[in-house]
C-alpha cells in the first residue's frame, strides 16, 4: 500500500492528460487539413476527367493552332478589360469601408482587394486565403478582426448581388439561358426562377429601406446594413465587374458575334459558381468544363484555347503580381511601421 501511495504521489496526473489532449487536437487538425487536401485533389481530378471527356476528339495540335490564331490585339484588349475588372473590384472594399464607417486610403483598400481576390480566385477557400490578405493589410491601419470580417461579409454580399441580378435578368430575358450539356430547362421554369430571384432582391432592398444603417447580429458578428442607394452602387459594381470579366474571355474567341455575349455571360456565371462551390483551386477543370457545356454551339477548340489564354491573363499573371505586392507590403511593414491612427 505504501508503494502504491508513493507511486501516486510521484506521478503528476494532469501532465500526461494535458499532453495527450494537445496531441489529439494536433492530430485532429492534421487530419482535417489532410482531408481538405484530398477532397480538393479529388474535385480537381473529377473536373479534369470531365474536361478530357468533353474534349475527346481534339488534339493538342488543334488547340495549339487555335492559341496561335488569337490575334495579339485581342490579347491586349483582354488584358485591358482584366485591368479594368480588377479596378472595379477595388470598389467592393471602398464601399464596405464606407458602410462600416472607417476611413482608409484608397491605395490600401485597392491593395487589400486585389491581393485578396487574386489569392481566392487561384487558391479557392476565399474566407481563408482572401481573408488572410485582408487581415494582414487592414490590421496595419488599425482595423479590428471584427471590422475586417464585416468587410469580407459586405464584399461577399456585393458579389452575390451582382450574380443574382444578372442571373435573374438573364433567366427572364434569354430563352435558352439554362442549357448545359444538352439539357435545357423549360422556358416557364427558367423565367419563373428568374422572377423569384428578382423578387428576392426586391425584398432585400425593401428591408434595407426600412433598416438602413442599423446593426444586425449575424453569427456573433455585427453587420451594418447599407442604405438602398449604397446597395444600388453595390449592384452596379458587381454586375459591371462580372460583365468585364466575361468580356475579357469573349474577345479571345475570334469571329464570335456579339449576339453570343449574353449566353457567354450566363455560362461564365454558372461556371464560376461551380468552381467556387467545388472549392477547386481557381476552379481548374470545373470552370472550363462548365463553360464548354454551356456553349455547345461555339467551336470547342477555339473556346478551349480562349479559356487557356483567359486563365493566364485573368488568373495567373494577376496572381504573380499580387504575390509580389503582398510580399513587398509585408516587408515594408516590418521595416517601416505605420501609425495606425493615421489610416494612410
Amino acid at each position: 500500500m505504501k508503494d502504491h501511495a508513493l507511486i501516486d504521489r510521484e506521478l503528476p496526473p494532469q501532465l500526461p492528460l494535458r499532453t495527450t489532449r494537445i496531441g489529439r487536437l494536433g492530430a485532429s487538425q492534421r487530419t482535417r487539413t489532410a482531408g481538405v487536401a484530398v477532397l480538393m485533389l479529388v474535385v480537381v481530378l473529377i473536373g479534369i476527367g470531365a474536361l478530357s471527356q468533353i474534349l475527346s476528339g481534339l488534339s493538342l495540335t488543334d488547340i495549339r493552332a487555335e492559341l496561335i490564331r488569337i490575334p495579339t490585339p485581342r490579347i491586349a484588349l483582354s488584358a485591358g478589360l482584366t485591368i479594368v475588372s480588377y479596378v472595379v473590384l477595388t470598389g467592393y472594399d471602398v464601399m464596405s469601408l464606407r458602410i462600416i464607417g472607417r476611413r482608409v486610403a484608397y491605395r490600401t483598400a485597392a491593395l487589400a482587394s486585389f491581393t485578396s481576390y487574386v489569392f481566392s480566385h487561384n487558391f479557392g477557400f476565399a474566407l481563408i486565403t482572401g481573408g488572410v490578405a485582408r487581415l494582414r493589410i487592414y490590421r496595419r491601419k488599425g482595423l479590428t478582426p471584427g471590422e475586417v470580417m464585416q468587410i469580407m461579409i459586405m464584399t461577399g454580399m456585393t458579389f452575390w448581388m451582382g450574380v443574382l441580378l444578372l442571373l435573374g435578368i438573364g433567366f427572364v430575358a434569354i430563352p435558352d439561358a439554362l442549357a448545359v450539356g444538352g439539357w435545357q430547362a423549360s422556358h416557364s421554369l427558367q423565367a419563373g426562377s428568374g422572377m423569384m430571384i428578382l423578387i428576392f432582391l426586391a425584398g432585400y432592398v425593401t428591408i434595407l429601406h426600412r433598416r438602413a444603417g442599423q446593426a444586425l447580429q449575424l453569427f456573433g458578428w455585427t453587420l451594418v446594413l447599407p442604405a438602398p442607394r449604397t446597395a444600388a452602387v453595390q449592384f452596379l459594381l458587381a454586375a459591371l465587374d462580372l460583365m468585364l470579366a466575361t468580356a475579357a474571355l469573349f474577345v479571345l474567341v475570334p469571329g464570335l458575334p456579339i449576339t453570343v455575349f449574353p449566353a457567354m455571360l450566363i455560362g461564365y456565371l454558372l461556371a464560376f459558381l461551380s468552381g467556387l462551390l467545388a472549392h477547386a483551386p481557381g476552379g481548374v477543370g470545373v470552370f472550363e468544363a462548365v463553360m464548354l457545356l454551356a456553349l455547345p454551339d461555339v467551336d470547342r477548340s477555339a473556346l478551349f484555347a480562349a479559356l487557356l489564354m483567359f486563365r493566364l491573363i485573368y488568373y495567373l499573371i494577376p496572381l504573380a503580381i499580387g504575390i509580389l505586392l503582398f510580399a513587398a507590403h509585408q516587408l515594408s511593414g516590418r521595416r517601416h511601421p505605420v501609425n495606425v491612427a493615421s489610416g494612410n
